[in-house]
């Protein structure tokens, strides 16, 4: 039963593309309906064309909030904006819906107020994919290639050790002994372009992000990075995972657990 569950959780990276492109082409295609009767000076109605799109994109944002709570919980990751935003876009289909459903059964009543509900839920699901992509490819994923297209340069982070709280050596030493074992072994799959579970492993201000928690300032032993990276070759949580990298040398391990250790200094 388990493995059925985290199947269907997963099902939520294929579903989940439907009732975006649905709820955008329904609001589209009820806004040109919208602006063609204004034009013939008639009362605005829903289309059959767009009506359908949106009882499918109903349907399907159903199933995607159902199917990412399942894979979210299963992965045991934090609720985070993205899942929120999906809880809201499902409610807001909701309303759309009864909305809806009163305009139909009333030929005498505007389909405004149904018009303004499918445009703001329509925003909300795109919102909603759009911190997906983030989670899932890195900040930034969307808008990246027009940045490079424009030359528009991302300010880079500066790594003041006052700011974050930590001594001059430590960053140092991060940079210098614990960055290229990241580079080698984490970055793939905790980088700028792909964040596993919301984590980056490239920057020191994201190592050190407290919302994540992955290192616990001066206390290896209560560090999740450390819990993972010790864990038997052979566990299914170690990381990096099997398939993704060789597991950290002793050596790497007592590294990344010394300059742990210098942040509590």
């Amino acid at each position: 039963m388990q493995h059925l569950i985290e199947f269907f959780g997963r099902t939520h990276l294929v579903l989940l593309h439907f009732p975006i492109a649905l709820a955008l082409s329904a609001a589209l295609v009820e806004l040109w309906r919208a602006w063609v009767m204004k034009g013939k000076g008639a009362r605005y109605r829903p289309s059959s064309a767009g009506t359908l799109m949106f009882v499918l994109a109903m349907l399907g944002t159903i199933v995607s909030v159902i199917t990412g709570l399942v894979l979210g919980f299963d992965g045991g990751t934090r609720v985070d904006l993205h899942r929120i935003l999906g809880i809201v876009s499902g409610v807001l289909m909701f309303i759309t819906w009864f909305m809806l459903v009163s305009v139909m059964r009333n030929e005498h009543k505007s389909g405004v107020g149904y018009l303004m509900l499918l445009c703001v839920s329509a925003a909300s699901i795109g919102a909603t994919g759009h911190f997906g992509g983030n989670l899932t490819h890195g900040e930034g994923f969307l808008t990246k290639p027009l940045k490079e297209l424009f030359g528009i340069k991302e300010d880079p982070l500066v790594l003041e050790a006052e700011a974050m709280g930590i001594s001059r050596a430590s960053v140092e030493m991060f940079e210098l002994s614990v960055l290229p074992i990241m580079e080698r072994s984490c970055v793939e799959c905790h980088g700028p372009d792909e964040a596993e579970d919301d984590i980056r492993l490239d920057t020191l201000v994201y190592v050190l992000d407290d919302r994540v928690q992955t290192v616990r300032r001066g206390s290896p032993d209560e560090s999740e990075l450390v819990y993972r990276i010790e864990l038997p070759h052979d566990d299914p949580d170690i990381m990096p995972p099997e398939g993704d990298g060789e597991p950290l040398t002793q050596a790497e391990i007592d590294v990344i657990r010394h300059w742990i250790e210098s942040l509590g200094q």
